[in-house]
């Protein structure tokens, strides 16, 4: 309850039983007597009110309250004051007690005790105040409404000190899942580069070390030659710098794809890629861009980056094609991503080292892969990730 409601209950006590007090004669000792009596147990009851947890206990307190309250109206039967006082008792009442059953039955005994009242009073002066005790009734009946409003007021601001220890509690929570959260994400984005360079590793030995280990036979096969036939040796020396030249673009890709893996910036590195591998090929690519690409996560950033990689060596270096067309859709629930290029194609595909990383990885980040070719007209792949929401299906049809 606050401060000020608290204040104003026991000035109001101590008030009416000035009033009271006041009124009687300096002769009747016994009146002031109890007057004084009266004004200090409201004062302890007072303390003792809000002291004190126990809803029996306060609901105890809130009777003798009363009890006083009502005794003004025996001892002044030709005053109403004491149904102010009983109005205040009737705003704590309401305040401590939120049963409405319990409110119809305190109703029912003040009624009672009112009724006694005013009985008294007929019979000590012969009168009755019939409009100044429904005045005062009316005081009464206000100050429960008020105090009914109260405790809804004082309940409503608990719920809500309640919520918001509790908002609070959910806000640290969220904090410490966000940090972790942020954690989990660098840990997969490490794990992803890992990974990334563990594939690289093995592209280096399958590829380039296929190719070195070709270009030593030829080598070989061209200090034998050189003995007998010119002409083979120069065929064959031509078949060895076609290798080593294979093997040095294969050294670049890797390279350039470990110097990716230090980059932070999404777009930047996918300019970088696009930009180096033009200088480094001569194959014009265009990049169409639509939505925000700050919508994807980290880890799927490296994997769009990777497939881009993988796409436009696929386009040189098997469809010896001259330009690629590169389209990114960034949506709220997807990312879309279409390449193609005006390579030579193929009627069959059959999928080398290149193509299963590729969906590997796809398939890893829950996404999709769909690739086509046409011979004479370019090969083209599309890609889906989905960001809300991933699915796979295991068996049976879908």
């Amino acid at each position: 309850m606050s401060v000020w409601l608290i204040n104003l209950r026991i000035f109001m006590f101590l008030m009416i039983s000035f009033f009271y007090y006041w009124r009687i004669l300096d002769s009747d000792v016994f009146l002031k007597g109890v007057v004084i009596v009266a004004a200090v147990g409201f004062v302890l009851n007072h303390y003792l009110l809000f002291h004190n947890e126990s809803f029996a206990y306060k609901l105890l307190v809130i009777y003798l309250d009363g009890l006083l309250s009502f005794g003004f109206g025996f001892l002044f039967p030709n005053s109403t004051l004491y149904l102010i006082l009983v109005g205040v008792v009737a705003v704590t009442l309401f305040i401590v007690v939120a049963e409405s059953k319990k409110h119809r039955i305190y109703g029912l005994l003040f009624v009672l005790l009112w009724l006694m009242v005013m009985a008294a009073t007929y019979l000590q002066t012969g009168e009755l105040d019939f409009l100044g005790n429904l005045l005062s009734i009316s005081i009464v009946a206000f100050s429960a409404v008020v105090g009914n409003l109260i405790r809804r007021l004082i309940e409503a601001s608990e719920v809500m000190n309640e919520q918001f220890l509790q908002l609070n509690v959910a806000h640290e929570e969220l904090s410490v899942a966000h940090q972790q959260l942020q954690s989990y994400s660098h840990q997969v984005e490490e794990a992803a580069k890992i990974r990334e360079r563990n594939r690289i590793a093995r592209e280096i030995h399958d590829t380039v070390g296929h190719k070195m280990t070709a270009l030593f036979v030829q080598m070989e096969l061209a200090n034998e030659l050189i003995k007998y036939d010119l002409v083979k040796t120069k065929e064959t020396m031509g078949v060895c710098m076609d290798l080593a030249q294979g093997a040095l673009e294969e050294i670049r890709f890797s390279v350039r794809a470990l110097k990716e893996e230090e980059e932070t910036a999404f777009l930047p590195s996918v300019h970088r890629l696009i930009e180096g591998f033009y200088q480094s090929t001569g194959l014009q690519s265009t990049l169409e861009l639509r939505g925000n690409p700050s919508n994807i996560q980290i880890a799927l950033q490296l994997t769009i980056i990777r497939l881009i990689q993988e796409s436009l060596t696929n386009a040189k270096r098997h469809g010896d094609a001259s330009e690629t067309s590169i389209k990114l859709d960034c949506l709220p629930e997807k990312i879309r991503m279409e390449i193609k290029d005006n390579g030579k194609g193929a009627s069959k595909i059959i999928p080398g080292i290149g193509l299963k990383n590729m969906k590997d990885r796809i398939t890893e980040m829950g996404g999709e892969l769909v690739y086509e070719s046409v011979e004479n007209k370019g090969f083209r792949i599309f890609v889906e990730f989905p960001l809300a929401e991933k699915r796979w299906v295991i068996g049976g049809t879908s």
